[in-house]
């Protein structure tokens, strides 16, 4: 299930939202595990970052991400990415160190796949 809070999200970045982390989770593979995803759309200066993933510590396979949206499409799109890059690491328990170099590598090469197909 995708949850998404739309207090600051338009309606445009909600939709692009949810379609690029229902492709991410066909792509990597993760409705296996029965995937839970409540994301947040904020601003940076919420969270002092770009985007977060945390695991749930209560229920397994459930995640909190953050997204910025005062960023270009493209960085939005990267960011909710690379996010869901590491829903990947943490369902699989496939990560070295804290995963972000996976993120980094793939970010933009999963962002401008997603364009290619015309899902966004």
């Amino acid at each position: 299930m995708i949850i998404i809070d739309y207090k600051l999200g338009t309606y445009k970045e909600r939709d692009i939202a949810e379609q690029v982390v229902q492709w991410c989770l066909e792509y990597f593979k993760l409705e296996l595990y029965g995937i839970d995803i409540n994301m947040e759309i904020c601003r940076h200066k919420t969270y002092k970052c770009w985007g977060t993933c945390v695991e749930d510590e209560e229920e397994d396979n459930k995640f909190h991400i953050t997204v910025a949206n005062n960023q270009s499409i493209r960085d939005f799109v990267a960011t909710i990415t690379h996010e869901m890059i590491h829903v990947k690491q943490f369902a699989t328990g496939k990560c070295r160190g804290d995963g972000e170099k996976e993120c980094e590598r793939l970010q933009y090469k999963l962002a401008d796949k997603l364009w290619k197909k015309g899902v966004i």
